[in-house]
């Protein structure tokens, strides 16, 4: 999907279908209220622009989602960016004063009656802090409602990846462009960075963009770009992504400085080529993480040091296959893998190859498009 065919995502229909799978899983779990403190679970659930924030904070009760009047509220001092559906009587404030936050909470219609609550988190405190507005209510962790509600992802939600990923690789376009002897890493990022705030997602998910592969020494992956000159004949990883609509779209290829070869850097990219084949391949329905260490076993490099897959969508979503974990994750249709495949040569450098990967019925399909090999 090209840029201007972004007119073809319907949020409303995304929003709508996304609360409908909401209020069905509620409804399944006999939870009567839903308490939000994760910003990747808000925008999910309300479709909110939201402050964009580095770093971690503290879990709040920042949305609250009432069953029984189908209502969301949500923690906000404004309504720029609020879609029209959550209305300004929706809306709470940020109060210093504890006291005029729990009064807030209270006011919410349904949220004090409520007898089953689910919390995607949970603190100490917050459990002193809980009956204050909601009385005797049992708590349960819904964080696992949530996973599964964000896995399988509908056409509106792959169109708004499609997207991201297109930008993604004309920020790719333009790293490949000024790859040339003597840049710096930093000066690529920042390139990348133009290119992508041109396009309208001034944001991207990660600084972990360019970085030059190690020749002396063991090469490692690394994720953060340094004032590192690029020489001719580095492997140079370009591993842009882009945020649309909440949704993240991405990719990785690895690129040689002057464009040259040699038998041995083939030999390393037809290796990271065929260890993402052998990975994709395994990305079927029903499908579980133990089925890609199997395959990339099956290619006869070491065990992994790195992630074989993770999911995509809004924020960090599940599974996370690697690092010794998620050998029991269970592959759904419709849900969103990045995939990637990295093999190194201790002299030469290292090859990293990503792709977008939906679940579809039918076997694996490929978001992305541009070339693996340099």
């Amino acid at each position: 999907m090209a840029l201007e065919d972004s007119g073809r995502v319907n949020f409303t229909n995304l929003r709508t279908e996304r609360r409908a799978r909401l209020f069905a899983a509620m409804d399944e779990a006999n939870l009567e209220v839903l308490i939000l403190g994760r910003t990747s679970n808000i925008h999910y659930t309300t479709g909110a622009r939201l402050l964009w924030r580095s770093g971690v904070f503290p879990f709040a009760p920042m949305c609250i989602v009432v069953r029984s009047t189908e209502k969301t509220h949500l923690l906000s001092c404004w309504d720029d960016g609020i879609p029209p559906e959550i209305g300004r009587e929706d809306l709470f404030g940020l109060f210093w004063n504890p006291v005029s936050l729990i009064a807030a909470l209270r006011a919410i219609p349904g949220l004090v009656e409520a007898t089953r609550i689910g919390t995607d988190s949970f603190t100490p405190s917050f459990s002193n802090f809980l009956p204050t507005f909601a009385g005797t209510s049992e708590v349960h962790d819904a964080a696992q409602l949530m996973t599964s509600i964000r896995s399988v992802k509908t056409n509106d939600e792959i169109a708004c990846m499609v997207v991201a990923t297109t930008v993604a690789e004309a920020g790719l376009t333009a790293l490949e462009a000024s790859l040339e002897p003597g840049i710096s890493e930093r000066t690529l990022l920042s390139i990348f960075n133009q290119t992508i705030a041109h396009h309208g997602t001034p944001t991207p998910p990660s600084e972990s963009v360019v970085f030059v592969t190690d020749r002396q020494g063991p090469v490692r992956m690394r994720h953060l770009a340094t004032d590192r000159a690029l020489q001719e004949g580095d492997l140079v990883v370009l591993a842009p992504g882009a945020i649309y609509a909440g949704y993240e779209g991405g990719l990785a290829r690895t690129r040689v400085v002057g464009g040259g070869s040699s038998p041995a850097i083939a030999s390393l990219f037809e290796r990271s080529s065929a260890g993402l084949d052998a990975l994709i391949s395994a990305c079927v329905p029903g499908g579980s993480g133990e089925d890609l260490y199997k395959a990339w076993a099956s290619t006869g490099e070491p065990v992994p040091t790195f992630a074989l897959a993770n999911g995509m969508g809004v924020g960090a979503e599940a599974p996370l296959i690697g690092f010794s974990r998620g050998e029991t994750a269970i592959l759904q249709e419709g849900s969103v893998l990045s995939v990637q495949s990295w093999v190194s040569t201790e002299g030469i450098g290292g090859v990293l190859n990503r792709e977008l990967v939906r679940i579809g019925s039918r076997g694996p399909e490929i978001l992305t498009r541009s070339e693996r090999t340099s």
